[in-house]
């Protein structure tokens, strides 16, 4: 049973209550995607990882708590293995500027270093909803996520996978990922 309804909006489980989350808008939705497809382009053989967008992340079963981060990496489970947050090793969100700043920056930085998520990264689209502004990398030491890098061009990270993109890849496309499939 997928607690996370897919209706016109995204919505969640938090403390055993439905939150109904706006749809977000298309620049989000691709952002994300892209950001997915770069992580999983990145990923080495070992360990085993896997990228998605969307995905149900259960936080806790008593009360039912579930997330659904714009992009989770997280190690290899069965595809019909409920995908707890001890298995995440990265989650994604993507602030709209209309809506979403407070649960991304505060509730959500929050659940996610309560539940042991290793990286947390949040995306900031311009006010202008265009681009993006800038991208901030927290790291979890001690039960509480410490930034370790304000990202303002591009995306350059080693671990949990090797990225590096430009701001405007994220957005405009055209990567190395697109040139490669348009030169065969």
């Amino acid at each position: 049973m997928s607690y996370c309804l897919r209706t016109l909006s995204k919505d969640e489980v938090i403390d055993d209550h439905i939150v109904k989350c706006e749809s977000s808008s298309r620049l989000h939705k691709r952002v994300a995607r892209r950001m997915a497809a770069r992580m999983e382009a990145g990923r080495k053989p070992e360990p085993c990882l896997m990228v998605e967008t969307d995905v149900d992340v259960r936080i806790s079963d008593v009360p039912l708590s579930l997330r659904c981060p714009d992009v989770t990496v997280y190690r290899c489970l069965g595809d019909d293995a409920k995908l707890y947050a001890d298995a995440a090793v990265l989650v994604v969100e993507i602030v709209s500027p209309e809506n979403s700043h407070h649960t991304d920056t505060i509730e959500k930085k929050a659940a996610y270093a309560a539940a042991g998520i290793p990286v947390y990264l949040i995306v900031f689209l311009t006010e202008a909803g265009d681009g993006v502004k800038q991208i901030e990398e927290y790291r979890l030491s001690e039960g509480r996520y410490h930034l370790v890098c304000l990202h303002t061009r591009r995306l350059t990270m080693d671990t949990p996978v090797p990225v590096d993109v430009a701001f405007g890849e994220l957005v405009n496309g055209l990567g190395r990922i697109a040139r490669r499939s348009m030169s065969h």
